[in-house]
């Protein structure tokens, strides 16, 4: 699964993730880009790619150095879907 985020700040393209809200059993670490277009520079574009994770179980992620936790749930395996979340990083 792939992860996107931008920030204003540095920092680290990293996820840490896992089944309990600690998420602090896995790590993966991504790539950051940012672009300037004309006398706009964009914020640093963070991705992160975690996984392999299991079908239909609840993951708790944090962001960066981001203190913050998150939670999703993955789909179940009879639905082989792919899609795309969207929220504000803070």
């Amino acid at each position: 699964m792939g992860i996107s985020w931008i920030t204003q700040s540095s920092t680290p393209a990293t996820v840490q993730y896992g089944l309990t809200p600690l998420a602090n059993s896995n790590n993966a670490t991504g790539k950051t880009n940012s672009y300037k277009y004309i006398l706009y520079k964009s914020g640093e574009i963070h991705n992160v790619v975690i996984g392999p994770l299991k079908p239909n179980t609840v993951y708790y992620y944090r962001l960066g150095d981001s203190p913050k936790r998150y939670s999703l749930k993955t789909a179940p395996s009879q639905f082989p879907i792919k899609f795309a979340v969207s929220g504000k990083y803070s």
